[in-house]
This record gives structure tokens, sequence and C-alpha cells, in this order.
């Protein structure tokens, strides 16, 4: 028997659409060809259709939503997984791993994915069966010691010790990737998986720091372009400080400029014309007030 083969070649032609013009016919020939009991691939070929049916409409889907690796599992894909695994157990197949990676091919899975989603249902099962399973240990009393007959129910004292175990969502992609990992990374023995993980940690305390050290370093460049701000501001009102002084120092040339005219004019002038404007002239070159109320004193 080879139940492997048979539902390779199932797959291959429903995938190709090569099932000929009798579906029935077609599944009769492939259980006499792998001589397998009239009836067994009913059950597979009905749960390939499904699926092939969900590729057809995920290929349909907008490109966006297709970006999506993992899927939520159904369950005709559970169903289909466990009866696979009991399938080829049967024909003698012992190795587990080689089953689902089988497996995984037949439902378009990832390894891990279809790994994690095993074992995690067998431990719920477990569990589920532990909690149910209650023991009981009976002691009679004898007619001697007591006027009737008693019956107690003890119950055991031995119990298995609880763990907190965190059932995951069946979309939980993260948990199925972490899963897949450490089931291969143990597989692998050159590989420590303690010394991997803790190299992974000191990369992430790394990233941390540089984070930090970004964040410091984008503060320094605020607080830098704020004070050139400052700077820049200062600057500029000690340039419009300078402009104003110049602007004053101008007009006092300007103002000295026409004083030593007017004395070169009172230089020209007569003795009598000197003597006649002397008060005048005399007060003017005493003292020169400028726009800005400031005295220069020029003679005296």
């Amino acid at each position: 028997m080879s139940l492997k083969n048979a539902l390779s070649e199932l797959k291959e032609a429903l995938v190709n659409h090569d099932l000929g013009q009798s579906e029935e016919a077609f599944i009769h020939e492939l259980e006499n060809k792998n001589n397998l009991r009239s009836g067994s691939l009913v059950f597979y070929f009905n749960n390939l259709m499904i699926l092939s049916m969900n590729n057809f409409e995920n290929d349909n889907q907008n490109p966006e939503d297709t970006k999506k690796i993992n899927r939520k599992w159904t369950k005709n894909e559970i169903d289909f997984m466990f009866e696979y695994i009991k399938g080829r157990q049967e024909e003698g197949a012992l190795n587990i791993t080689e089953i689902l990676e089988e497996t995984a091919q037949l439902l378009n899975r990832g390894y891990q994915s279809v790994n994690y989603k095993y074992y995690s249902i067998l431990k719920a099962s477990e569990k589920k069966q532990a909690s149910n399973q209650t023991a009981y240990q009976f002691t009679t009393i004898a007619h001697k010691d007591v006027p009737v007959t008693s019956v107690e129910a003890i119950k055991e004292t031995t119990t298995t010790p609880q763990t907190n175990q965190v059932t995951p969502a069946e979309d939980s992609d993260l948990l199925d990737i972490l899963s897949g990992l450490i089931s291969n990374v143990q597989q692998i023995p050159s590989i420590n998986l303690n010394e991997m993980l803790r190299g992974l940690y000191q990369l992430t305390n790394m990233a941390l720091q540089n984070q930090e050290a970004t964040e410091e370093v984008e503060r320094m460049k605020s607080t830098i372009n704020l004070e050139k701000e400052a700077l820049r501001d200062k600057l500029d009102k000690q340039e419009q400080q300078l402009l104003q002084e110049k602007k004053r120092n101008d007009e006092l040339q300007i103002e000295v400029s026409k004083l030593a005219k007017e004395i070169t004019a009172f230089n020209k002038l007569g003795d009598a014309a000197k003597i006649q404007n002397l008060k005048t002239y005399n007060q003017r070159l005493n003292y020169l007030i400028d726009g800005f109320g400031i005295v220069l004193q020029v003679g005296s």
C-alpha cells in the first residue's frame, strides 16, 4: 500500500484538471494501482477538492490580501491532517517529521505551521483527557468494627502538577513561526538554541541602545538649532543697532560739515560784520545740538 503516492497523484490530477470523464473511475483506478482499500480515497478526494477551490478563490483575491503567507486553519484541513497521519502510520511509516512534511505539501502549507498545529492539538487533547480522569480508592470497614457496612470513596491524594499553558489562537502566525523555528533548530546538532536566543537578545538590546543614541542625537540637534536661531536673532538686532548708529554718525557728519562752512563764511566777513554777528556765531560755535539731543562742544 502507498497512500503517499496515491494522494500525490490525486492532487496533481486535481491541480491539472486531469481526472478524465469519471471521477469515480479515476479514484477506483488509483486505489487498485496502490493496493488501497476500496473507497479509502473518497475522503481525501473531497477534502483536496475543497482545498483546491479555496486556493482558486485566494488566487483571485486582491493582490494586497494575498501577501499573507499563513492562513487560518479550517476543520477540513485538521481532519485531513490527522486522517493522513493515521493512514501513513498504519502503512508502517514511523518518522512523524516526514509525515508532517508530506501533509504540508498536500495542504499547501509550511512545515512549521503543520508541525505547530499538530502538536498543539495533541497537547490540548491530552490536557482535556487528564482533567476528565478522576481516580477513586474504595475502603470497606468490617462488620466487627461497626454495626453497619460502610463504603467510603477516597479521592487519590496524588495529583498531577498543573502547568500554566497558554492556548494560542488558531491564526497566530507569530507562534507558528517561532514553534517551527525552535523545532528546526533542535534538530540541527551544530546549533545551540540557547546561544542563538541569547545572541538575538543581545542584538535587540544593542538595537534599543542605538535607538536611544539616535534619539539623543536628534535632541542635541534640536537644541543646537534653537541656539543657532537665538544667536541669529541676536546678530540681527545688533546689525540693526549698528545701522542706526551709522545713520546717526552720517547725520552728525552732515551737521559738522554745515558748521565748518559757516565758520569759513564767518572768517571771510569783515571786522564790522564779525562784531555785528559775533554773538550769534559764538553760540553756534560753542555748541552743536544734533537731532538726538547730544551736545558737542566744538569751541570755547
